[in-house]
């Protein structure tokens, strides 16, 4: 079978591609800029734009299954190069599969497509979608969802993921969460900040999305979710792992909040990626401590591993690929 990957040079990309060449499938991945992480694979590339339909049906030409990681994920309240890609893209690909005949899309949505509060209550794919939400991420990824949920009615067939936060091994740039992990290691993070979140191995999800291929149920979505650890025990076990000491002191909130504030405005003038944003603070304070993953398990075999198994072997990798 021959099947085409958008977003592929990202972190799931390159693990996703790897998986799906050792499995016999014929790959073809859309790539924006950077190819290195794919450099060596039997693959074909082309490069393209997910918000250029020529492009996207150049990819989808004599392809039976997209996977659709191209997404963008922004830290900001208002981001409009995020609501564009996360949301316009999807309108693009339903239409050049539609017109190529392909079969099947599995599309890579988020955890915060959908509202996540009540927090005390489980988190399920039962969950409205957080449309209304006025931050850019939340908003444009529950749109998209929401356009690839109608679209499924119509063809092309569209199964739905939802991961958590996604670490793991092959994250060549490397990935927003991997450079957080690799500040640690380097005992870059002077201090820690309150929360945390769940966290998922990338293989798993990916395992997941290759098996979404023979789903029986197209238009469903699926949570793919691992286990909640606070920012101290990932600082703490990193430390275990050969890295840095952990940070000994936790900002509270409302001090983290004030410094958002110049973090932002640091970053702005540099045009570097924050330490953290109110966003990404808000974020680890809210994060949904009760997640079900157990409709994919029951149809997408999802097996997430032990965070130690995970975390260990990405650390592994960072070091033997130069990265700390």
């Amino acid at each position: 079978m021959r099947v085409a990957v958008t977003g592929a040079s990202g972190h799931v990309g390159t693990n996703l591609c790897r998986m799906l060449i050792e499995k016999g499938y014929q790959v073809r991945a859309l790539i924006h800029n950077d190819a290195s992480g794919l450099s060596g694979l039997p693959l074909e590339l082309i490069k393209g734009d997910v918000l250029k339909s020529n492009d996207l049906i150049a990819l989808c030409k004599g392809c039976e299954t997209v996977f659709n990681l191209a997404a963008c994920i922004s830290l900001r309240i208002k981001d409009e190069k995020c609501s564009r890609i996360n949301t316009e893209s999807c309108l693009n690909l339903i239409k050049a599969a539609r017109d190529e005949g392909v079969k099947r899309i599995i599309h890579f949505s988020s955890i915060h497509a959908f509202i996540q509060e009540p927090l005390d209550q489980q988190l399920n794919e039962s969950r409205q979608l957080a449309i209304d939400s006025s931050e850019a991420y939340e908003h444009s990824k529950a749109v998209g969802q929401k356009i690839m949920t109608e679209a499924s009615h119509n063809g092309p067939e569209i199964i739905i993921l939802n991961p958590t936060s996604i670490i793991g091994p092959n994250d060549f740039k490397p990935s927003l969460v991997g450079n957080a992990l690799i500040r640690f290691y380097k005992g870059k993070n002077p201090c820690l900040i309150p929360g945390g979140y769940n966290w998922v191995d990338v293989r798993d999800v990916c395992e997941a999305a290759i098996n979404a291929v023979e789903a029986r149920r197209p238009g469903e979505c699926y949570l793919l979710g691992g286990c909640w650890k606070d920012l101290r025990t990932i600082a703490t076990e990193i430390e275990k792992l050969g890295g840095h000491r952990a940070p000994r002191i936790i900002l509270p909130f409302w001090l983290a909040s004030v410094g958002a504030v110049f973090l932002n405005l640091h970053s702005t003038i540099t045009r570097t990626v924050p330490l953290y944003t109110h966003v990404s603070l808000m974020t680890l304070k809210n994060s949904h401590r009760n997640i079900s993953s157990e409709k994919a398990t029951s149809e997408l075999g999802f097996k997430p591993r032990p965070f130690i198994e995970t975390l260990t072997e990405t650390i592994t990798w960072y070091r033997d690929n130069g990265k700390i």
